[in-house]
């Protein structure tokens, strides 16, 4: 097995990286349109003809000669129909059109209906003849995009605004990646399912429910299993090993510090997997394992404190799993807040704490009482990270809850 041993210098940022370069993203497959929301392209999308595809109004108004300006008054004598094809205009005469309608032939701008007196069958404007210019209130063919230039590029998730470019440019069956495969283990001697009662010494499995309410709604991740595993080697090899042969991607929670009893990290190794880091200068989630399963799965072993869970798949996991899932970046735009905190101590680890966003953008750190304070996370909105020593907390990276 390979080794993750790296001095403390190195920051959680850079460990990540260095995982995230050895993952390759998912297989290709193409799927209507009406089924794609959500996933994320694997191939360029090209322009099949110009943007706009002829030229067109503006604005609802008149379409004009700039010479026949200086006239009194401009005689209409017709209307531009909405997809119909172009008119020619008549020189000394205006045709009355709406916003999409084709340019006449002929025309040198629309003028806006707001900008003229409409007498019946002839308009008079409202302004100076100078004001109006060549071009004014026309979309000119092809201005947004010539046929066969790139409008999207690979890697982009197909949201509102790109699914509405894949119609317009006649793309009803995308090539997409498939969805990431991932699977959950779950281990721990202590816990039981959330609906039954425990004793004192037993605890309800709450990690194995935030995984699912943070991956199972994601349109481009497909969950493949939650199973359980007491804390035993060969029950936890076993498990891990059903999971790899069916998954991109298997997070484990649990198991995988220095105890007598934590057996992750030695079924990881007994199932070829390398070991890309483990144990990272963080608060909270310092045990984090990461590895590269032997067909190329990633393997992430979080700490199985519940908060620790939390953290460590939102802020390790995700880019992780977006690798896999073929976006172009590891993260989207990371937003930043002022932490509106006088007496934030500094540590000399990489401190991840559960923060609640005021209405003006700024965050109040959430009291908790350690890794384990499930309350006092549920109360927060997502987490930011400070630095080592950090004292300045104007621009901290802030990390919702939800993906």
């Amino acid at each position: 097995m390979g080794t993750a041993t790296k001095q403390h210098t190195e920051t959680p940022a850079d460990a990540l990286v260095r995982m995230l370069q050895q993952l390759q993203p998912v297989e290709v497959e193409t799927v209507p349109a009406s089924s794609a929301w959500g996933r994320v392209l694997a191939e360029p999308v090209r322009a099949d003809r110009d943007n706009p595809p002829a030229s067109v109004s503006a604005m609802d108004g008149y379409a004009v000669r700039l010479a026949d300006l200086n006239a009194p008054t401009l005689p209409v004598c017709g209307e531009v129909a909405i997809g119909h094809e172009p008119l020619v205009l008549p020189a000394g005469h205006a045709l009355r059109i709406f916003t999409g309608g084709c340019i006449p032939a002929g025309c040198e701008a629309v003028i806006r209906r707001e900008d003229v007196r409409e007498l019946g069958s002839a308009i008079e404007l409202r302004v100076s003849p100078q004001a109006i210019r060549p071009g004014d209130n026309i979309r000119y063919q092809g201005e947004n995009a010539k046929a066969g230039q790139q409008v999207l590029a690979a890697g982009r998730q197909i949201d509102a605004a790109v699914a509405s470019a894949l119609a317009a440019f006649g793309v009803s069956r995308p090539r997409v990646f498939r969805r990431v495969r991932v699977g959950l283990l779950i281990t721990g001697d202590e816990l039981l399912p959330p609906e039954r009662q425990p004793q004192p010494w037993q605890l309800r499995d709450s990690n194995g429910w935030t995984l699912q309410s943070m991956l199972s709604t994601v349109p481009w991740i497909e969950l493949i299993r939650c199973m359980r595993a007491v804390d035993a080697l060969p029950a936890i090899s076993s498990s891990l090993d059903q999971l790899l042969s069916r998954c991109d991607a298997v997070f484990i929670t649990g198991g995988v510090s220095m105890g007598d009893h934590d057996y992750v990290p030695a079924a990881v190794r007994d199932l070829g997997c390398r070991v890309v880091f483990r144990k990272l200068p963080i608060r909270p989630g310092k045990p984090l394992l990461g590895a590269v399963g032997p067909q190329g799965q990633a393997v992430l072993g979080l700490p199985g404190n519940p908060v620790s869970v939390a953290v460590t798949a939102r802020r390790f996991g995700v880019p992780v799993l977006r690798v896999l899932a073929g976006f172009s970046t590891a993260e989207p735009p990371r937003p930043v807040v002022r932490l509106n905190e006088e007496d934030c101590d500094a540590i000399k680890l990489w401190w991840y704490r559960p923060v609640c966003l005021d209405s003006d953008g700024t965050a109040r750190c959430v009291p908790n009482m350690g890794s384990g304070d499930l309350a006092a996370t549920a109360r927060s909105d997502g987490f930011v990270e400070i630095a080592p020593g950090q004292s300045n907390f104007d621009s901290l990276p802030f990390w919702p809850w939800s993906i």
